[in-house]
């Protein structure tokens, strides 16, 4: 009898440890609430001033400092999110034709195959508010994003219309939310819908994705809500050692960076407004979180949830001389925000393990719990699972000396634009932005190595020169040309790699039968390589492209297959794809700036009563709307204007 009690004993204790309650219920699967923004910076301290942020999720879980996108251009990363993928798999290099949208996310059929779909087989409700890709338009609202059981989408071109907020949901006819700040719109919506999701059975996953702290493009600014137009009125854009730095620092950049102007006390206190304009519109972004955790905290979910706050890329202002924009290797526009908190993740911890935007995916299905043979085949990200609830662990052998883990690839086809009024008075569109970039992120190694496309090289000692100033590429040392020889060869493995060679990177430069002889930087530092190492061929462009090509990008090491290569077994042919989302005319503007305190705690319900459908006119135009435009000032804008993503 006392045996039997004692194994029955045995028996609960073993099934509360593997999840099942008593009750013999099985735990439900944690919730997911992603919070995207767009364009925000890390390195110039916008979360400073996010107070909510800081109390809500670095106070109460896990920040991550050393997160990078692999892309620092809005399109791109989300979609190599979306899928798991190297944006050189995902071929979506771009925030329009020829380089990427949503169309070419959509003829390219990856549109069949992403993070959604996957989730749905763990069993998750898969929702998503705000924007999505870039070019899902009035023109193409009705090719509704595919996988989501609810996905209300911002619509181009009013994206960026802060005050003229429209969106299409399920891919209906877009709706003006007219009288309110975007911002408001997304909060309430999201709201509304953690009403119903905690309502219903399923574990959820929610992605909120407001458009803050992006520049409403034709004004060169972020536009905050009005109760928050006033905030922070002493604030300056921070004064680090690389902000408009002197000829003799400039003049080792590369590409159209080094012939840049320095930036003039007018252009100086633009800067300044624009920093001032970033945190404000973050203001509105606080305020999702409040809502958000609160009610999740109200419902009796919150403690079952991660809740993940991030951003697409980053931003630099007055840094290398540059009043604003993206788009550069640099860590200002690479370095994300990142923190977690939910199940598991440690409370009040900053953590220097590395990790990307293209390891969510795989992070998000360990956590749905999905088997691994119903994982993607192409998946080149990792689970960082194991590093949100073990934030001071290490980062496998070979840590701190540049190894796997520590080696992050970042990519870039296309133009560049400054996002600034004196844009066009610099030179924009720069059509040579193109690049192939390398970062090293160890405690013991930490360099930055860049090949443009216009075949300067730069390289950067990240530790000792963290704002990326003193070019040792020029007039290399010997032991900077030996650090470049391995530099290079590890750049030629990730510019091409998928799936586990981006994993395991090194693996592929082994000078002898071991597999495992060099797992890090600082092994392959050893002087006994130097003749392995020397014998690469250079990463290289033929010249500066639009678009991923692999012709005008060899040399590649391995060399690629004669088929399937860059993700091509997974993806559809677009070769000189035509786009028939992008851009459309914006016929309607509201004129004013909405935002008010009294709208703080506006619900959707109160939304809707102002809310309704845009008309044929105002969705393709005429006459009459022709000249509404002309009487509200809308501007037309150059063609080059819609590569700000």
């Amino acid at each position: 009898m006392a045996v039997s009690l004692l194994f029955a004993l045995s028996l609960a204790v073993g099934l509360l440890g593997q999840g099942v309650t008593s009750s013999c219920h099985p735990k439900k699967p944690a919730n997911i609430v992603f919070i995207m923004t767009d364009d925000q910076d890390r390195r110039l301290g916008s979360t400073d001033y996010q107070y909510v942020l800081q109390r809500e999720i670095f106070a109460k879980g896990t920040e991550f400092i050393n997160h990078y996108a692999t892309t620092a251009n809005c399109c791109p990363s989300r979609t190599s999110l979306l899928r798991g993928q190297m944006v050189h798999n995902t071929n979506v290099t771009h925030v329009n034709a020829p380089g990427g949208n949503y169309d070419k996310f959509v003829l390219s059929g990856q549109d069949n195959d992403y993070l959604p779909f996957w989730m749905s087989r763990a069993g998750y409700r898969n929702e998503y508010i705000g924007k999505f890709l870039n070019g899902y338009s009035q023109k193409n609202y009705n090719i509704t994003p595919k996988g989501w059981d609810h996905v209300d989408a911002m619509v181009d071109p009013y994206t960026y219309v802060f005050n003229t907020p429209v969106m299409s949901l399920n891919g209906q006819r877009p709706i003006y939310y007219e009288g309110y700040h975007q911002s408001d719109v997304i909060r309430a919506k999201a709201l509304d819908r953690i009403e119903y999701l905690t309502s219903q059975e399923k574990p959820f996953f929610l992605a909120l994705a407001p458009s803050s702290p992006h520049v409403q493009n034709e004004l060169y600014q972020s536009i905050p809500l009005s109760r928050h137009a006033n905030d922070f009125e002493t604030v300056m854009a921070p004064r680090s050692r690389n902000w408009n730095p002197p000829d003799e620092i400039q003049q080792q950049k590369g590409s159209w960076l080094s012939t840049l102007p320095r930036m003039n006390e007018s252009v100086e206190a633009y800067a300044d407004h624009s920093f001032r304009q970033r945190i404000r519109a973050l203001q509105g972004v606080d305020e999702i979180i409040e809502d958000v955790v609160n009610l999740l905290d109200a419902k009796g979910v919150l403690d079952n949830t991660y809740v993940i706050f991030t951003t697409d890329n980053g931003y630099h202002i007055g840094n290398h001389r540059i009043p604003a924009g993206k788009a550069l290797f640099y860590a200002e526009d690479s370095n994300l925000p990142f923190a977690v908190r939910g199940p598991g993740v440690p409370a009040g911890v900053t953590s220097k393990i590395p990790g990307a935007h293209l390891d969510l995916a795989p992070t998000f299905l360990e956590i749905a719990g999905l088997a691994k043979d119903q994982w993607p085949p192409f998946l080149d990200g990792q689970s960082l699972l194991h590093q949100w609830h073990h934030p001071k662990s290490s980062t496998g052998e070979g840590s701190g000396g540049g190894n796997a883990k520590e080696t992050l690839n970042v990519e870039f086809w296309g133009l560049c634009i400054v996002e600034a009024p004196n844009g066009k008075e610099l030179g924009i569109p720069f059509k040579n932005n193109s690049y192939k970039t390398l970062r090293i992120v160890g405690e013991d190694e930490s360099w930055l190595y860049s090949h443009w496309c216009t075949g300067e090289t730069e390289l950067y000692n990240t530790a000792e020169d963290p704002y990326e100033l003193n070019n040792l590429a020029l007039n290399a040392t010997h032991e900077s040309a030996r650090l470049m020889d391995r530099l290079n060869a590890i750049l030629l493995v990730t510019k091409s790699c998928a799936e586990n060679v981006c994993r395991q990177p090194w693996a592929l430069l082994q000078p002898g039968h071991r597999k495992d002889e060099i797992l890090s930087l600082k092994q392959a530092m050893d002087p006994k390589y130097d003749s392995f190492f020397a014998k690469f061929p250079r990463v290289a462009f033929k010249e500066c492209l639009q678009i991923q090509d692999i012709e005008n990008e060899q040399p590649y090491y391995p060399p690629l297959p004669a088929t399937g290569a860059l993700g091509q077994n997974y993806r559809n042919k677009t070769d000189n794809y035509k786009s028939e989302g992008e851009g459309g005319t914006r016929y309607i503007d509201s004129g004013a700036q909405f935002g008010s305190l009294e709208q703080r705690h506006v619900t959707l319900a109160d939304i809707n009563k102002t809310a309704r459908e845009m008309t044929d006119d105002e969705i393709y135009g005429n006459a009459t709307m022709n000249k509404r435009r002309r009487d509200l000032g809308i501007v037309e804008n150059p063609d080059w204007f819609q590569w700000i993503g």
